[in-house]
Parts: C-alpha cells; structure tokens; sequence
C-alpha cells in the first residue's frame, strides 16, 4: 500500500474517531458543568441548613447547662447533709434510706457517697442495682479522678450507656466538705429537649424543601440516627439508609469537612436522563466538634441539554472536521510526491552498487531546489550522502584490510610468546616431582609468565610472574624478564634472592616506560622438600599439605615489585613440602576475575576451591579444577586480567616411602 493511499485512510479514521469522540467530549464538559454548578449551590444549602441546625441545638444546650447546674446543686446538699449524718454517728442503713427517699421524691435515679478512693460507702440504690452500678466502672471514671484528687470542686460527665443495665445517665458530682470523697447525682435524658429539638428541626426542613430543587433531606446526630427527615415522595421511606448513603455520611462526620458523590449507575443514565447527587454538610455543636450530619438528594436532569449539545455540537464538529481534510489533501500531496521520488532514487542507488550517476543527482537536487522544510533537508541530505559514500566505502576496505593485517600479526605474536613457554611437563624418570602450569591472557598477547627447569640432578627451579601492564608492551617485558631468569639462575644459584636482585637491576637499567613485574620464585631441593624462594610483591602461594588442609603461605621475606627500584633488596625464605604434598602459585587475574555483579573471584573462594580438590590429585587437575570454579563464578563475563597458574607436588626422595612423621612438629620445625 503506498504512502498517500494510507495517508488517506488515517485522515478518513480521523474524521469517523474524531466525530463522536468531539461529540462525546463536549457532552462530557457539558454534563460536568452542571453537575459542578449543582453541586456548588447544594453545597452552600447543605452549609446554611447545618448552621441552622447549629443554632437550634443551642436551646438544649442552655437547658443542659440550667439542668447540670441544679444537678451540682443537689449533689452539694447531699454531700453537706451526708457529712452531717457521719459526724452525728447516723448508720449507715439509715444513710442509704435517707438517700432513697430524697432521690424518690426528686426523681433522681442514682444518688451515690464514696471515699477518696471512689469505694462507694452510701447509695440510694438497693444492694443488687447498687453491684450492677459499681460493676460497669462508675466510680473508676478519669472524669473523677481530679474530684478525687483535691484538683476541682465539682464536675459532670457525659450522657454515656451503661451495658450492664442498660441505663443511658450522666452524672453531676461535688467534693465531700471534708475532701474525704463525693458525692453524685445521676440524671436521665431531657424529654424536653428532645422534643424541642425534634419539633425546631422538622419544621425547617420541611421549609428548606418547599422552596428549593430538593429531593430529600436528612438532619442526622453523630450516630448516624435520623433527627428530621423531609421528603418531596415518602418520609417513612426515605428515612433509611442504604451502605452507600452511611459511609458517605460517616466520612462527612469523620473529616468534619463538606462534601458530595453523584449515585451509582449507568453512564447513559447520568448523561441523557436524570442522576443523584447527595451533598453534605457536618453541624457544629457548641464545643466546635461535629455532633451531626446535613445530608441533601438533588436530582440532576441533563436530558434536554444534551440533547440540544449534540445537535449543535455535532453539526459544527462535522463541517469542521469535512473543512479540515478538504484542506489537508493538498498538504499531503506536497509532501508525498517527493517521498516518492526520494524512495526511487534509493532503490536506483543500491541497484547502482552505491555508484550514482548524473540523472540521479540532478533528480535529488530536483527535490531539494526551493524547499525549506524537512523534505527539501532530507533531498539535500541524501544528496551529500551519495557523493561521499564511495569514499567511506573505500577507506572501510583499506581499514579492514589494515585490521586483518594487524590481527594476523598479532596472531602470530600470541603463538611466538606461547612457544617461548615450557609445554613438556612431568617429573624425571624417579618420579620425584610432578608440575604443570597454564597461561591464559586477556588479550591476544599478554604480561603473565612461568618457566621450571633443572638446575642440576637434584634441584629443580621454578617462577611465576606477572607484568603490570597488558598488550604488546607487556609481552616484551615478559620475555625480557623471563630470559633473564633463565641467565642468572644458571649463572649463579646459590640464593633466590640474589637472581631477584640482578634481575631487578638489569630491568631498572632499561626500563624508560616505567613498567614493573611482580614475580615469585623458588629452587626445590629433591632430596628433602625444602623449597628456597623469594617473592617481589607478589600473591601468597598455597600449599596442599598431606592432612588435607590448605594453608596460605603468610610469610612476605622478598621485596618490592621488580623493575621499580634499581637497589632493592631481596631476601630468602624457605617453604618445606612433606611428601605427597603440593604448592600452588597464581596471579591476581584468578583471585582479581570478576563476575557481572562486579565481585572478585578473591583468596578465599580459591581457598575453598584448592580445599575441595583430592589430596593425591595430580597437578594438572588441580589447575584445571581452579580453573573450572573461575570460569563457573564469572559466568560468562569478559576476563580482564591474564590467568598463570603453577602446581608443584613433591613425592620424596627417590626411591623411599614416604615417612611416617609427626607433621604437627615438622611445622614447629620450620
């Protein structure tokens, strides 16, 4: 399908999406503004009817205030009275029925006298209503605790339901005139207040629903109980709650705060018919806490004008629409038509092996001429790429070439530098020792080094070093500083130390790159074990021994790297190897290879490794168990390092068996 045919579908899907979708979403703003304007003006109804609400709770409230005063009073008398009694030595039997008879009279349904404690000594309550009373906790309320205490003089509580009677009191309490406790009078519910309250609020919803656009009205407490409730259909039936409606009013009482949610249903039903929206408003009490909810129905009707909207909506939405692709099409011609030619001069270009010819150059310069957008940038572009690409394509052959070149050569620098290595390993026909080693660079060519020869019939020398630098660079270091070893190892072998010396001095002379190489290097003794060696920064050998442990070498008698400074001085060591067991040597590419979490491989899992490996296991498994735990823990990650390893086991003097000796004072001797 070519480009303007499919630029002409997607203007064509445009106008067929864009038509309903502009329709839809200007029914949506629509149907979104009157709900906004709906809500908004429910709101502040819902806020003026709470404050109304307000205000009619403030008649109870000062009737509380009268009633809970009288309480005090009362409480006062027979605190007074009581201490009176007590001084006069009146029992307690004749107390309590004195208390009886003043609460019958005056209506009071509880009248108590305690101790500072708050243990009730007097009470004009029977024995068995008095348990049940003292039962629920009365006496233990933290509303007494300051009476009790000497801090206040008098105080009241709470209406507050007792659960063990069932009882719905609250108390008015004094201090006894000698502090030594008090005295309460409890006082049920006002029935006048109720009535007052339920008559004020009824009559004003009723009003609020007659002059405005309300479906219902709820005035609730702060129990969710219904005070008042109007209704423009049933009252009865209105006045219940479904789930939904009680959460939302618990949540106004909750966060004290305005607020409102449009009823659950049908999108179609909201949009083209009629919805309802509740709003809400909490009452304040004379305390400034929510003590009720205003809750309000509103019926929202968009029939009509959606209906309206869409007409004219839709109707401008299409001419709009039908005006922009008549205008677009001349647009997208402008821009096809060049594409066209660009893409048949692509294709031109590859069927040409990239060789273009004048038609070609002047049909792109055709395309660019006059233009300054994108398309006449893209003709000039390809332009300039054909012109040039010839000459990318032949200074690529002459690099690849050159790269074939060097890595051939580098090839063979690899197979000189592994040639100048020891490949025979093994042991004399006694069967003394056993060695193998093994060289992994990181690159084609690389700065690790080993080398092991006989130095005579029952000495064996032997070395591992590693260059500090990579590449090339290091491959020359290496061989230098290994044909040196040979040299004065042959030249004089009296101590270890002193060929690191004469090495040292012989790279410091020519050494303008600053380069440097670690080396561990030893002379084992046939006869005995004993191993004389001498390290140059170099990492600590492990040695096998025949209990199966794997100790770390941790003596550092050596010196510095060699190759740093000219007058650095080496000093002997000696290692002593029971037979049957094994020194093993590396550099830091195995303790150093890295994994792609960026770990170290490090000493102690080649420790583990090394610990793993079979006492009477040859060397060259050995290095090659090493070499298998490296390569598992890197996991495929790029080596950055190079990788020597060297085994060397002793097996005794020839023809002996191996000693029966204590080991624990053959290493007390060393």
């Amino acid at each position: 399908m070519t480009l303007r045919r499919r630029l002409f579908l997607l203007v064509t899907a445009i106008i067929a999406i864009g038509l309903p979708s502009a329709a839809g979403v200007f029914a949506y703003v629509s149907w979104h503004s009157v709900l906004e304007r709906t809500e908004r003006d429910g709101t502040v109804i819902a806020q003026t009817l709470a404050q109304s609400v307000t205000f009619i709770q403030q008649v109870p409230v000062a009737i509380d205030k009268i009633i809970d005063k009288n309480v005090r009073t009362q409480a006062d008398i027979v605190a007074q009275l009581t201490q009176l009694a007590r001084q006069k030595g009146t029992p307690a039997q004749d107390i309590n029925d004195a208390l009886r008879s003043i609460a019958a009279r005056n209506e009071i349904p509880e009248i108590w006298v305690t101790d500072n404690r708050g243990k009730p000594l007097f009470s004009s309550l029977d024995h068995i209503d008095s348990s049940i009373a003292v039962d629920s906790g009365l006496m233990q309320q933290p509303a007494f605790k300051p009476l009790l205490e000497g801090l206040l003089f008098s105080v009241s509580t709470d209406l507050e339901h007792r659960h063990l009677d069932q009882k719905q009191l609250s108390y008015g309490a004094v201090e006894m005139p000698d502090r030594s406790g008090m005295a309460l009078i409890a006082r049920l519910p006002s029935r006048a207040n109720k009535i007052i309250h339920s008559i004020g609020l009824k009559r004003m919803v009723d009003t609020v629903l007659s002059a405005a656009l309300i479906d219902t009205i709820w005035i609730f407490d702060d129990n969710v109980e219904p005070l008042a409730v109007s209704s423009v259909a049933d009252i009865d039936a209105s006045s219940t709650l479904n789930d939904a409606e009680r959460s939302f009013v618990e949540t106004v009482l909750r966060t004290s705060a305005p607020a409102s949610y449009l009823e659950k249903g049908s999108f179609r039903n909201a949009l083209f018919q009629h919805a309802l929206l509740y709003v809400a408003a909490p009452i304040f009490g004379a305390d400034g806490l929510p003590n009720g909810v205003a809750l309000m129905r509103l019926p929202v009707n968009m029939e009509a004008e959606m209906h309206a909207l869409l007409t004219v909506g839709g109707g401008v939405t299409a001419a709009m629409l039908l005006l922009a692709m008549a205008m677009a099409l001349p647009f997208l011609n402008r821009i096809v038509r060049p594409l066209s030619q660009l893409t048949l001069q692509t294709h031109r270009l590859v069927e040409h092996n990239f060789d273009p010819d004048q038609e070609m150059h002047a049909q792109l310069l055709k395309i660019s001429e006059n233009r300054q957008d994108e398309v006449g940038f893209l003709g000039n572009a390809l332009y300039s790429m054909v012109t040039t690409l010839k000459a990318y394509i032949a200074d690529l052959k002459a690099t690849t070439a050159a790269k074939e070149r060097i890595e051939g050569e580098m090839s063979a620098a690899r197979d000189i530098q592994m040639g100048m290595l020891p490949r025979r390993f093994g042991s004399p026909p006694d069967a003394r020792f056993d060695l193998y080693a093994v060289l992994e660079p990181a690159k084609a060519v690389g700065g690790d080094l080993f080398d092991f020869f006989l130095l005579d019939e029952h000495r064996l020398f032997f070395l591992i070093g590693d260059v500090s630098d990579k590449g090339v660079p290091a491959a020359l270091f290496m061989a230098v500083t290994k044909t040196l070893f040979t040299v004065e190892a042959k030249r004089d072998s009296t101590s270890v130390g002193g060929i690191m010396a004469r090495v040292n001095q012989t790279l410091c002379e020519n050494n303008s790159e600053g380069m440097f190489v670690t080396v561990f290097a030893g002379i084992l003794d046939l006869h005995n074990g004993e191993i004389s060696c001498s390290d140059g920064g170099h990492e600590l050998p492990f040695a096998l021994r025949r209990d199966g442990r794997t100790e770390m070498i941790a003596k550092k008698k050596g010196g510095l790297v060699l190759g740093f400074m000219d007058d650095a001085v080496y000093r002997d060591d000696v290692i002593r190897l029971l037979p049957g067991e094994a020194l093993v040597i590396y550099t830091d590419g195995v303790t150093e290879a890295m994994n792609g979490e960026h770990e170290l491989f490090k000493e102690a899992r080649l420790a583990d490794t090394l610990a793993a490996v079979l006492p009477a296991s040859p060397p060259r498994t050995i290095i090659e168990d090493v070499l298998t735990a490296v390569s598992a823990f890197v996991s495929g990650h790029p080596q950055s390092d190079d990788i020597t390893l060297l085994a060397l086991r002793w097996h005794g003097a020839a023809g002996s068996e191996p000693p029966a000796i204590d080991q624990d004072a053959a290493r007390a001797s060393d």
